[in-house]
């Protein structure tokens, strides 16, 4: 059989956690895109790595990104020249590393009024610049037709010309998975469902209470170094050590909706429109077959665990998405959304747009340091500066290696044509075969190896292309312990199927009950819990796509 990779079973990463033959030399708590940039940075050093998630990996921001590897343009209006630089070369980084998850993307900037031209022109070469004009194509200048042709959602006629340039996208939880992956591989154990109740430490060893969540019980995790990248729950953590820690953080709310590609006519290019309620940039881009619009920037102060799309946000943006494109999007033209909140450092009053993406690195306690801030571009130079900052305490720890360690997948033609022939031998669409390559990578094979098995190579949810081997594949190779682990962040199918997987047609929840052994009861409880987190999340009731009833 195919080796199948992936990060293992969870029960023996628990064992390996809970009687460790030593301590381990670094404990990371987190397991989003830093922390598994940390794990996996520290492990190519020859550390001994653990890694525990209090939820399910990528469960927070890093699920809720705006699907996008980008320099950031908009920076430049705020003079974050070195963050511009920085993520525009770990965009071309990450376009090397993971040539199948990380995707060059066309950008469409209209402009309508002349002044605008000369303003982004001089943006548009400053950007350039910042990648070393190392970026997929050079910037150009393009004239109304052109951009109307790109853009069919635009309204004809109301545009003088655009700019053309170039950024990526990715699928956040996807890069997350095979960060994770590749961590394992180089040693780390990681586990889900893993949350830390109390910490002590101390410049000669820390000692960490975890509680399984899923199987009840606690155990400890001694280490000689914590790092701590928790996100937009770093405060929390630090609180854990220090009652009276002060707050470094100050979350902001973004927010995301997923329309049809037809509802929203897109020529395989992005595009910012301006919105005028507002007066900043919205987008528009191309993904997993639907269209992505984002996003918002606000203060927000709600439960860490649960932000949500409320019905003002969806109605505001479908208001303003209607408004600049002329269009008459209605709330059941919405297919997903999502909310996520960014880690931004607490530094100056003002809104939170105006806010540094930029990354820091501090101590919480002795023996104990935390990452915090940054931008999913830039996770693997963040990881970086966390791991210096405790890899002088190691004998033999070398410099970062992560600037050339492939993430799942060192040739991508030669990698798709072996996927391709086998997807044609047992009967899988050459869409879902491109699918599984984007996902999975090198690893592919190993699920087309279930599905052979199995038979399960039809579709999780009719005309979409994730199949039913995966679920098989995720519950045994990367630890997908929930029903919401599979349809929310393996296949992203919360996101881009109206009824969210879990319509009369799907096969997820039976694949995941049968491989988990989850009883009748059990079913029903992941059922309703998903569906719970799904509707609150979108701020709306799930639809029955065959019917088109709420259910």
């Amino acid at each position: 059989m195919t080796n199948p990779g992936g990060i293992g079973a969870r029960d023996v990463a628990l064992d390996r956690l809970s009687s460790p033959a030593q301590p381990f030399d670094v404990l990371v708590v987190g397991g989003g895109i830093t922390g598994a940039g940390v794990a996996l940075d520290a492990a190519s050093r020859g550390l001994r790595v653990a890694l525990v998630e209090r939820f399910d990996f990528a469960s927070g921001t890093s699920s809720k990104s705006s699907k996008l590897v980008h320099g950031g343009l908009r920076y430049l209006e705020q003079y974050e020249f070195g963050l511009v630089r920085e993520a525009s070369l770990e965009r071309g980084s990450l376009e090397r590393l993971a040539p199948q998850l990380v995707e060059s993307l066309p950008f469409v900037v209209p402009v309508e009024e002349r002044w605008r031209r000369a303003k982004f022109g001089v943006a548009m070469w400053a950007y350039d610049a910042l990648a070393s004009f190392k970026n997929t194509a050079f910037h150009k200048y393009i004239d109304a037709e052109t951009v109307e042709s790109m853009v069919p959602a635009l309204p004809k006629g109301k545009v003088r010309g655009g700019y053309l340039y170039y950024d990526s996208k990715t699928d956040d939880v996807r890069l997350v998975m095979e960060v994770l992956v590749q961590a394992v591989r180089l040693g780390a154990v990681v586990t889900n469902y893993a949350a830390v109740r109390d910490l002590d430490a101390s410049d000669s060893g820390c000692r960490a209470l975890i509680e399984d969540t899923i199987g009840g019980g606690l155990f400890e995790v001694a280490a000689h170094r914590v790092i701590v990248a928790g996100g937009v729950w770093n405060d929390r953590i630090e609180s854990l050590g220090n009652a009276a820690a002060r707050p470094r953080l100050r979350p902001s709310k973004g927010i995301h909706l997923v329309f049809r590609p037809e509802a929203v006519p897109l020529n395989g290019v992005a595009s910012f429109i301006p919105d005028s309620y507002r007066k900043r940039m919205l987008f528009l881009i191309p993904w997993q077959g639907h269209v992505v619009v984002g996003t918002t920037d606000s203060d927000y102060e709600g439960d860490l665990d649960r932000p949500c799309v409320t019905l003002a946000e969806r109605s505001y943006f479908l208001d303003a998405v209607n408004s600049s494109l002329g269009l008459d999007l209605q709330d059941d033209d919405v297919v997903g959304a999502w909310a996520g909140l960014r880690p931004l450092v607490r530094a100056k009053e003002g809104a939170t747009v105006d806010l540094s993406r930029s990354h820091v690195v501090y101590e919480l306690a002795p023996g104990v340091t935390g990452i915090t801030g940054g931008k999913l571009t830039t996770y693997r130079r963040m990881a970086q500066d966390a791991v210096d900052r405790v890899a002088g305490t190691f004998d033999g720890a070398g410099g970062s290696r992560t600037r050339w360690i492939k993430l799942g997948c060192a040739d991508l033609d030669v990698l798709q044509r072996a996927v391709t022939r086998r997807c044609d031998r047992i009967g899988v669409s050459e869409e879902s075969g491109k699918h599984l390559v984007r996902s999975y990578g090198d690893r592919a094979l190993a699920v087309l190896e279930i599905a052979a098995e199995t038979g399960l190579t039809e579709s999780l949810v009719p005309r979409h292309a994730p199949i039913g081997a995966e679920a098989v594949y995720c519950a045994r190779s990367e630890m997908a312990a929930q029903l919401s682990d599979l349809l929310a962040r393996r296949t992203r199918l919360a996101l881009t199927d109206r009824a969210a997987g879990i319509g009369p047609d799907g096969l997820a929840l039976g694949l995941m009950a049968a491989e988990l052994s989850w009883n009748t009861h059990e079913s029903g409880r992941q059922r309703a819990a998903y569906r719970g987190e799904v509707e609150a999340e979108r701020g709306a009731r799930l639809q029955d796509e065959r019917v088109g009833s709420t259910r």
